[in-house]
């Protein structure tokens, strides 16, 4: 098994963020329950609502 040194970085936590926000929780608690940082949270909700260019064709 593969360990991580950031929490952003294991397995599920970009679905669990994405999650969150779907069901109405701001970045602030998204942040806190997951224990990683908000910059973190926005990133990844950023790039979850912008696909990359390769998969639009």
């Amino acid at each position: 098994m593969m360990t991580t040194r950031y929490r952003a970085y294991q397995a599920g936590i970009n679905e669990q963020v994405v999650e969150m926000a779907i069901n109405g929780s701001g970045i602030r608690d998204t942040a806190r329950v997951l224990k990683i940082d908000k910059n973190t949270i926005i990133s990844t909700l950023k790039k979850a609502n912008n696909p990359a260019p390769s998969c639009l064709s």
